[in-house]
């Protein structure tokens, strides 16, 4: 299991409005989208990516409030194995788009993880 970090680009086929176990709400535009995250522990990077991306599932990190819904359409995955980048990622993807204040950022400094593009 190789640990790293990485990038999800998605379409939202339609406008949706989700809550995560926080009681956090976001309400999303149709549109393309970035996220940014990462695997750190032992399951692996790519554990956590076809988690992510399975449609099925108890959802626990806000990006699965977002796959479980029938408008999530992945269209690229992203891959760095070794080490934690997907702050970087983030900010690099906050550059040309917008981010979505607080998505997916609860455990670092960074505005968010989910951009806009």
């Amino acid at each position: 299991m190789k640990k790293g970090s990485y990038c999800i680009l998605f379409r939202l086929t339609e406008a949706v409005t989700v809550e995560t176990k926080g009681r956090k709400r976001f309400k999303l535009k149709r549109g393309l989208y970035g996220y940014a995250g990462s695997a750190m522990g032992s399951g692996g990077v790519e554990k956590r990516v076809e988690r992510h991306l399975r449609r099925e599932k108890k959802p626990h990190w806000h990006l699965d409030f977002l796959t479980t819904t029938p408008f999530f359409k992945a269209e690229k995955v992203l891959v760095f194995y070794g080490k934690n980048f997907e702050c970087e990622i983030a900010r690099a993807l906050s550059k040309i788009g917008k981010a979505v204040p607080g998505f997916g950022s609860s455990d670092c400094k960074c505005e968010s993880h989910l951009i806009e593009l």
